[in-house]
């Protein structure tokens, strides 16, 4: 397991795709919104706010982790204002089941709590509500909304 570095988007893009595909998303395929994440984890890896975390075999990325951190006002449950968001938490499905998902999770919150968080927050889908709340993640207080467009 290791940090991942700019070069390492485009493996990035590939487990969003298979993350995406497993959740169902109709354009998962669609090339559009892979050019953008492209260059946004290009970027992002080159900046202190996001870590990406994988899991190499045989030269080849088969797991990894994103983690981003937000900045906002702080308050008594979040007293630095800083918090940080896990996300694009896949690993392929020939190398399931080994720990590679948990190593990459388990690591981008230890870089989160270095950087000085108060809370690391996800979307979980059913598969990796398990894991997530081995690692002691629990129902949020207030419910999300959302607003699309």
């Amino acid at each position: 397991m290791r940090r991942a570095r700019p070069a390492d988007a485009p493996a990035l893009v590939g487990l969003r795709v298979e993350l995406m595909r497993a959740m169902g998303e109709a354009d998962a395929d669609g090339p559009a919104w892979q050019d953008r994440a492209l260059t946004w984890f290009r970027d992002a890896l080159a900046e202190d706010d996001a870590a990406a975390f994988v899991v190499d075999e045989d030269g080849v990325v088969v797991a990894g982790a994103l983690v981003t951190l937000g900045r906002g006002a702080p308050s008594a449950r979040n007293p630095r204002g800083l918090t940080a968001h896990l996300s694009n938490v896949c690993t392929l499905p020939p190398a399931r089941g080994r720990g590679h998902g948990r190593a990459c999770v388990e690591a981008a919150i230890a870089w989160a709590r270095e950087a000085g968080v108060d809370s690391v927050s996800l979307h979980a889908t059913p598969d990796g509500e398990e894991l997530y709340r081995s690692l002691g993640f629990v129902d949020a207080t207030y419910t999300e909304l959302r607003l699309r467009w």
